[in-house]
């Protein structure tokens, strides 16, 4: 992998990378470590509270680092100094974008600046929130955040799929932007999935009540305990409906809750709460099961579902199996 964006070195020094993003610079990184060490270092120098850019200076950096190269490859060291001068150019202007005060978000200070925390896969991560506010990440999702909140809102960003307990401030709402969505809160707890492929975003409410509205688009639905706002990411219309899913927060609690469900069903519920690919074999996928699992392993819970519905529970290189 000799070619690379270099916009794309320049998101995942900032956090903002996804997991196929995420591994192709890790890849090219083992091709080039020279050059990423440097570039590294050179995102880590930037002042957290303010930021004037000298491309000269550290292109000369890089220059410098590369010229130890053997001089008998010398056309080699020529095109990596050019990639150098490329993704040195790209990560000072991608700073600009990415670690430039949070002008989208309206009620805090400019002098902000976001901090990120993310997950990757199988990984959930519990964060607290400058206000004491807590945040639960499900995997492959990402929060931004400044390190304090100042103005007369208090407002983060969301990717992918998170729990939020937030701390009651009547006279502060608490905003959170996610896929061109607002849900807008006092103080309450709800789960907000948004991934970033998804053609809607779900808010489904725990307690409290939440408002959910489409950015650029006047008009808002009002959540209460058990219900489920959607906002097509589309054509921005809102629904909203009794919450369907006792298992949607199954990935943070453990506890999972089947009446009379399908065996394809619970297949689908573990896979998602633990993380696991889980498949079914189409002689057994109509069998029903009713039962909790409270915090359980999956082994333990593979256990009870042989003996239950008399079938076998298996594990491949590819996942679980019922058959």
């Amino acid at each position: 992998m000799e070619n690379i964006p270099y916009g794309l070195i320049a998101r995942y020094l900032a956090g903002e990378c996804n997991d196929v993003e995420k591994q192709q610079v890790l890849d090219w990184s083992k091709q080039h470590p020279d050059l990423m060490d440097e570039l590294t270092g050179l995102w880590q120098q930037i002042p957290a509270n303010e930021f004037s850019p000298d491309v000269e200076n550290a292109l000369q950096k890089v220059s410098n680092r590369t010229s130890t190269t053997k001089k008998g490859n010398s056309k080699r060291l020529f095109m990596f100094v050019g990639v150098a001068a490329a993704a040195v150019a790209a990560v000072f202007i991608l700073i600009n974008i990415v670690g430039t005060p949070s002008r989208g978000i309206s009620g805090n200070s400019g002098s902000e600046f976001l901090l990120t925390l993310s997950t990757g896969i199988k990984e959930t991560k519990e964060c607290l929130l400058p206000d004491g506010s807590k945040a639960w990440l499900n995997q492959s999702s990402e929060i931004r955040y400044p390190k304090a909140f100042t103005g007369d809102t208090r407002e983060i960003y969301l990717e992918g799929e998170a729990f939020f307990e937030i701390a009651s401030n009547a006279d502060r709402p608490f905003i959170i932007h996610a896929n061109n969505t607002q849900t807008r809160v006092v103080g309450t707890s709800f789960g907000i999935r948004a991934a970033r492929e998804s053609d809607e975003v779900v808010v489904t409410v725990s307690t409290g009540i939440v408002n959910l509205m489409a950015e650029g688009k006047s008009g808002h639905i009002q959540l209460h305990h058990g219900e489920q706002g959607i906002c097509n990411t589309g054509d921005r219309k809102l629904e909203k409906s009794t919450n369907p899913d006792p298992n949607y927060l199954a990935w943070k609690t453990k506890v999972l809750v089947f009446r009379q469900s399908s065996l394809t069903e619970v297949a689908r519920v573990i896979e998602e709460a633990y993380h696991t690919p889980v498949s079914v074999d189409n002689t057994v996928a109509g069998l029903r099961l009713t039962s909790t699992f409270d915090q359980l392993s999956l082994d333990e819970i593979l256990q009870i579902i042989e003996i239950t519905l008399g079938i076998k529970a298996g594990n491949s290189s590819e996942g679980i199996f019922f058959k």
